[in-house]
């Protein structure tokens, strides 16, 4: 079997467009993820009541984390209690609901910002864990546009920079252990994706022409935004 990727970044950055763009590059996301050319989230329906559960866990809020405060809280009694958490995943049976009746031998892994927030535990569960990181720069730019949920929206408009940070620094990882994506290259041209896809191991499922890419997945963009907003 293939080792998972962890799919992570701040709500409202983009993970919902990467992870649309690795699933037609060949990336497997789950049986429980939505139609592939969904416009939405395409996250594992299991992974994401698993997320939900651990965060109800430790703060009893089972969506992504909104305060500095509320966010430390969540890690240190994450990271307290870990072997009690461990203990009440049944890995097997959300497994069981991602692939269905898919074949197991093909890359995969899962979606959701609040990844970066239970990395710890996924890494503990699979320790092969590589973990991808949506970054994204925030500018008055970013806090206009049209969120696709309202954790995206909170974060576009009124995340702070140290949240942002807990999001792309996920507790109990080591920066070897991330692969970092920045979105500004992510939607400007294919070099990035394909990097991306090199490093995970897939050189083999490169995109070759990311306009016609570009098309398929929905990406709405031009050269003159991307212009304006390039690093």
């Amino acid at each position: 079997m293939h080792h998972p990727i962890l799919i992570c970044g701040c709500p409202g950055s983009g993970t919902s467009l990467l992870a649309k763009m690795l699933r037609h590059c060949g990336v497997f996301l789950g049986a429980d993820a939505g139609p592939i050319n969904d416009r939405k989230f395409h996250e594992s329906a299991s992974f994401r009541d698993a997320n939900n559960r651990i965060l109800s866990s430790t703060i009893d809020f089972p969506h992504s984390p909104k305060g500095f405060v509320q966010f430390r809280k969540h890690n240190d009694r994450m990271s307290a209690n870990l072997d009690t958490i461990l203990r009440s995943m049944d890995v097997e049976a959300i497994q069981q609901q991602f692939w269905g009746a898919e074949n197991r031998n093909q890359p995969w892994g899962w979606k959701d910002p609040r990844n970066s927030a239970t990395a710890l535990v996924w890494k503990s569960l699979f320790p092969d864990l590589r973990i991808l990181m949506l970054e994204r720069k925030w500018r008055k730019s970013v806090a206009a546009e049209r969120a696709n949920s309202p954790a995206g929206e909170w974060f576009r408009k009124q995340s702070s920079a140290d949240i942002r940070h807990l999001y792309q620094n996920p507790v109990g990882t080591d920066r070897a252990d991330i692969i970092r994506v920045d979105f500004d290259r992510l939607i400007a041209s294919g070099d990035e994706l394909n990097a991306t896809l090199k490093a995970l191991g897939l050189d083999h499922h490169r995109v070759e022409n990311f306009q016609g890419f570009s098309a398929k997945v929905g990406l709405e963009f031009s050269s003159q935004w991307v212009r304006a907003n390039r690093v």
